[in-house]
């Protein structure tokens, strides 16, 4: 009996430690030769997903990077000056686009942090902003229609094109100082990173390369802060929505020809109500409007719109639109 325990002990004792018969191709493996397999098959599945991992990054890095790059380029290049005539006539669109790369660099930076990464983690988070997103959305609504009604002393919903295309100018404005607010903390912090490189640099601590995601951090959110600032307190002021709320309505709503026989052809008319049998006519036609002209013009709104019944022709209730 005391010989067969022996053996079990022997055999239980060659499959934790292991023998040299484990490297024969055939003869059966120890209990430790299989765990130390898993574990080196473990240990290379995360060193796989730990290049991975870093690829990615480096991935996103690059194209963050690039996406940076390529927004300041279209914000500071001076395209009004260009001997191309197509670039000149699109100037205003490579500004547009360079801030909204600018902006998408800053958000993605933003998203990217540790501090928001682990706020979004939980849905009281994610919770509240829909909430807060939710009631600008609707301000900005009431807003854009107060502003349609002001210049139009009409109410807003019969010019509804207009009134979505003001109610995201609203939006923009509302979360316009929250954006000020992220892309200046981007602007200091990547600006004292850079100076704390510069000073190692210069007490000989630092051998590394200049950051250049900080140098790029620094300009694409100087784009954001000088067009934003100029922007909000220029074309987009509070002073001049009425006037792209009138170029808005003329370019989108109003009807540049219809057939109410008791107005003049040459007057854009807006149609009330469901049975469209009274109009808002414009005082005169605005020609060439285009979305340049919306965001750079300046123009006075007039203020004799007039209210009259459509007399239509040959007794018909048809409108033909532009």
């Amino acid at each position: 009996m005391s010989k067969e325990i022996e053996a079990r002990l022997e055999g239980i004792h060659h499959e934790l430690s292991g023998s040299e018969s484990d490297m024969s191709y055939n003869r059966q493996k120890s209990l430790k030769y299989h765990v130390r397999g898993i574990n080196q098959g473990l240990n290379e599945w995360l060193r796989a997903q730990s290049r991975q991992q870093e690829q990615r990054s480096q991935n996103l890095k690059i194209a963050l990077g690039l996406l940076g790059f390529i927004g300041l380029m279209l914000a500071i290049t001076r395209a009004a000056g260009s001997d191309i005539e197509w670039v000149r006539e699109h100037t205003l669109a490579f500004r547009l686009w360079g801030v909204a790369l600018c902006t998408m660099f800053v958000g993605v930076s933003l998203e990217r942090s540790a501090f928001v990464k682990s706020l979004w983690d939980f849905t009281v988070t994610k919770l509240i902003v829909s909430i807060a997103l939710s009631c600008v959305v609707i301000y900005a609504r009431g807003k854009a229609a107060g502003y349609i009604n002001a210049v139009f002393h009409a109410d807003a919903s019969a010019l509804p094109i207009t009134l979505v295309y003001m109610t995201g100018l609203m939006v923009f404005k509302l979360l316009l100082p929250f954006v000020f607010a992220v892309t200046t903390t981007l602007f200091v912090v990547h600006v004292f990173a850079a100076i704390g490189w510069l000073k190692d640099k210069i007490t000989g601590k630092q051998d590394e390369l200049p950051p250049l995601y900080s140098l790029l951090s620094i300009f694409v959110s100087g784009v954001i802060l000088f067009y934003g600032w100029n922007w909000s307190n220029g074309q987009l002021s509070d002073s001049r929505v009425p006037e792209k709320v009138y170029l808005m309505a003329h370019a989108l709503d109003f009807n540049q020809s219809h057939d109410c026989a008791n107005i003049d052809a040459n007057k854009p008319v807006v149609f009330l109500g469901n049975a469209q049998e009274s109009v808002l006519v414009a005082p005169y036609k605005l020609e060439n409007i285009d979305f340049v002209t919306v965001f750079d013009g300046a123009v006075i709104a007039p203020g004799d719109f007039t209210r009259k019944k459509c007399d239509y022709r040959n007794g018909s209730n048809t409108r033909s639109t532009e």
